[in-house]
């Protein structure tokens, strides 16, 4: 079951489309990003400590294994 309110605290955020390169934490409700800053107050939402990692939007594994039968 997903949270309805989740912050994810201390990451990395990396967003190219919104020339983003910073630590902070993100706010989502209903599984959408409802805010993006510096110590967000997480009020009654599930928190994810995230320091140490990179949080980006949108990645795609895109990769292939050219070595395996029937590649």
């Amino acid at each position: 079951m997903n949270p309805k309110y989740l912050l994810i605290q201390g990451g990395r955020v990396i967003d190219p489309a919104q020339n983003i390169d910073d630590v902070l934490d993100i706010f989502l409700s209903g599984g959408r990003v409802t805010a993006v800053g510096k110590e967000l107050f997480p009020g009654n939402a599930e928190t994810f400590n995230a320091r140490g990692l990179i949080v980006m939007p949108g990645l795609i594994d895109l990769h292939t294994h050219l070595r395996e039968p029937g590649a």
